[in-house]
């Protein structure tokens, strides 16, 4: 009997044992989940303040940046990628990353300008009638959406349109706030607003020009087509001021005095007080004839005084376009730019040595006529920028360290977000924009390089 009961004791033992080392291997295993999960997220959180080290570099490169005028070859921060390429921080790093939307797919490691695109809240009929893909429906839209109520064309529905939607709202009568606004208005669609480029990158991706019916819709000519996100804007404002900061005369409202303090002389003062009673200036370059009077400045001296001269009252205006940076999308949008006058503007824009300071030098590429018809609608400065900023965890060309998520060769957790960064808002320089944009995917292979070949 105690051999029995001793024998019964031991297959108990056994068997608690048993149940006590699956208990012990269950609780390893929940505790390598929660260590997994743990570290995860530690390294996202790593990832998401490596993003904002890269807007925070963006922000003090910009800032630091006192240049009179800015142009794609003299930003001092995009001449060299190590500036904003994968630049190591603590347990990864970070970039930041413009699009270009050419021929070639170019991608510049460098905050990306508002001043060269179009701004919805100031550009003409004219102008937008001339983005890609757009129709007079849409752009009657978009006008009645910024503009006051009770101008409602024979094109956009007005609050008729937009409250019988479910659900319904009331067309907003006011200037757009950001871009994604854009989907609120009558006949826009997140194919127009974003092209081909599904991820934001740059880049043409196997998915962006295919014929599977997935969104977004490819037309397989091996091209990726910008949509409105990489050519409007809605926070482009400029200074009314000349390359030492003081406040331009007005053409049309300056004493003599004032015009040759200005830099005229006392016969180019006269000139243009007397011709300025038959007719007021419209534009600067009517200091070079045309709008029905005559030259009262030579191309040469335009080009000397322009800048400290305006028709444009007020410290600041809103929506003018670098044409130092604008890419050849918006270009063909200004009135009178052909294909061929785009071409030479940005090829002599981009030779070493020109003096791009101030709309002067347009006259080396286009007719004073051309320049007449564009003036107020252009500039040679930037102080608003939007920035894609990337926060990756993990070394990429090696095997990673220290991190739960780190594959060979490939990155671990990263994050990555848009932001504005104005450098006019008031009381001082701030992020007027941001969002998440992680869900997005990683916008490029850091195996790749900065300049991989498409």
């Amino acid at each position: 009997m105690t051999k029995t009961r001793s024998g019964i004791a031991l297959i108990i033992v056994l068997w608690l044992m048993a149940i006590l080392t699956l208990l012990m291997y269950a609780f390893l295993a929940d505790m390598q989940v929660e260590y997994s999960i743990g570290a995860g997220y530690g390294d996202g959180k790593k990832a998401e303040q490596l993003a904002w080290s890269a807007i925070d570099a963006a922000c003090a490169a910009l800032l630091n940046d006192t240049r009179p005028y800015q142009g794609l070859n003299n930003d001092p921060w995009t001449a060299d990628p190590s500036n904003f390429f994968e630049v190591p921080l603590g347990d990864g790093a970070y970039s930041v990353f413009r699009p270009l939307y050419d021929n070639v797919q170019t991608v510049l490691w460098t905050p990306d300008d508002e001043a060269s695109k179009i701004n919805l809240n100031t550009a003409s009929k004219a102008v937008l009638l001339k983005l890609p893909n757009m129709t007079e429906d849409i752009v009657d839209a978009i006008l009645e959406w910024r503009g006051s109520a009770g101008t409602t064309s024979s094109n956009a529905g007005g609050n008729s349109y937009y409250n019988a939607l479910n659900p319904p709202y009331n067309s907003k009568h006011q200037p757009f706030e950001t871009l994604e606004e854009l989907l609120y208005v009558q006949g826009m669609t997140p194919e127009l607003l974003f092209g081909e480029d599904f991820n934001l990158n740059g880049r043409l991706e196997p998915n962006e020009n295919d014929s599977d019916g997935s969104w977004p819709p490819d037309n397989q000519d091996g091209m990726l087509d910008p949509g409105l996100w990489s050519l409007c804007t809605v926070w482009s404002v400029d200074k009314n001021v000349d390359a030492q900061g003081k406040s331009r005369v007005n053409l049309n409202s300056a004493t003599d005095t004032q015009l040759e303090a200005a830099g005229l002389t006392a016969a180019e003062a006269q000139t243009i007080s007397a011709q300025r009673t038959v007719i007021p200036y419209v534009s600067v370059a009517q200091l070079l004839g045309g709008g029905g009077l005559p030259a009262a400045l030579s191309p040469a001296r335009f080009k000397v005084v322009v800048d400290h001269l305006t028709v444009v009252p007020g410290a600041t205006v809103p929506g003018l376009v670098n044409i130092n940076t604008a890419p050849q999308q918006v270009l063909l949008c200004l009135p009178g730019i052909t294909q061929d006058i785009a071409v030479k503007l940005m090829d002599y824009r981009t030779t070493p040595g020109n003096d791009l300071s101030n709309i002067g030098w347009l006259l080396n590429v286009m007719d004073p006529g051309v320049l007449q018809g564009i003036a107020n609608l252009i500039t040679c400065r930037s102080y608003q920028y939007r920035i894609n900023a990337v926060g990756r965890v993990g070394t990429p060309y090696s095997v990673g360290a220290g991190s739960s998520t780190d594959v060979p060769g490939r990155p671990g957790a990263f994050r990555r977000m848009t932001a504005v960064f104005d450098k006019l808002a008031t009381p001082n320089p701030r992020l007027v924009y941001w969002k998440d944009q992680t869900k997005l995917g990683m916008p490029y292979d850091p195996q790749d390089g900065p300049n991989p070949t498409p």
